[in-house]
């Protein structure tokens, strides 16, 4: 096997993930540009491109979060405030009501391995791991790869070569990202 493209990845198991969706991408990259498909074919191609990077940028992501931050932490996080034994004291009119109750810490329920993009992102941001630059660029790659859902389209986007150096060149900063917080 050649030598890996995230050799700073500790983790073997990530560190091939990684490495199989890069080869991946580096297959489909002569046929999004092949002058032998349509562009209806070469933008799905572009598609499968961007998932594929998106896909190492999230994994790269979590990563940085599963070193610096405990299960605990994530569960931390995402907890919220919850009034039980609530006791109406009283009613002012439909939309007010005096009451009494216990709040109590409840959990939250997303734990590391059920982050998405999104939530890993807002994660870092808000522990002020990634900074305001990094983060635009994180949520232009989130919103490429979210566009790829297609029930809330009313027509269907086209991706062109431009869309994918867009990613890799986000995908190639935080690749560098990663690396320097080794």
């Amino acid at each position: 096997m050649s030598e890996s493209n995230f050799p700073f990845i500790e983790n073997q198991v990530l560190r091939q993930n990684l490495d199989e969706a890069f080869d991946h991408i580096v297959t489909l990259l002569p046929f999004a540009e092949s002058a032998t498909y349509n562009e209806a074919a070469k933008s799905a191609f572009c598609k499968t491109i961007i998932i594929y990077t998106a896909l190492i940028v999230e994994a790269l992501l979590f990563y940085v979060l599963d070193k610096e931050f405990t299960e605990n932490e994530i569960e931390d996080f995402y907890s919220s405030w919850e009034l039980k034994s609530k006791q109406i004291l009283h009613t002012i009119d439909d939309s007010h009501q005096i009451v009494a109750g216990n709040y109590s810490r409840v959990l939250g329920k997303t734990g590391k391995e059920k982050m998405n993009l999104g939530q890993i992102i807002d994660f870092l941001k808000a522990k002020e791991i990634v900074g305001p630059s990094l983060s635009e660029k994180l949520d232009v790659i989130r919103k490429l790869r979210n566009e790829q859902h297609i029930g809330t389209h009313k027509k269907v986007r086209v991706y062109s070569k431009k869309d994918i150096e867009n990613a890799f060149s986000i995908a190639h900063e935080v690749k560098e990202f990663v690396r320097e917080k080794k």
